[in-house]
């Protein structure tokens, strides 16, 4: 059973209702801080809604890239952390732009969730 309504949901409808109905009516010298808050809440919505799948396709990616089989993301950074300080990527070939096409894809999967009106 789901439940309705969800976490991004109320994220939402509570940011929507602190910009709509709140924010007109405090005084200006608490507008910066309300924005911010408003701008961690649409983050903290998208980190609900897509933070599971970008937590997968990087375990995904890093596993692919190192042929290991890490369990979390954690694992994956600090074995890919390793290997770029021992000289395993210096080389421009196809496993260096294997790499790149993989942290490429990662930041923008991050950006999605963190600030997506960078996003091309």
């Amino acid at each position: 059973m789901t439940l309705r309504p969800d976490a991004g949901e109320l994220l939402d409808v509570a940011r929507q209702h602190l910009l709509d109905e709140l924010l007109p009516a405090l005084p200006p010298h608490l507008r910066y801080q309300t924005l911010m808050i408003a701008n961690a809440m649409a983050i903290s919505s998208r980190e609900y809604r897509n933070g599971g799948a970008a937590q997968t396709e990087e375990i995904t990616l890093l596993n692919d890239q190192s042929g290991q089989a890490f369990v979390t993301p954690e694992e994956a950074r600090q074995f890919l952390a390793s290997a770029i300080r021992t000289g395993e990527y210096d080389a421009h070939d196809a496993k260096r732009q294997r790499l790149a096409d993989a942290l490429r894809r990662m930041t923008l999967s991050q950006l999605s969730i963190s600030n997506p009106k960078v996003l091309p």
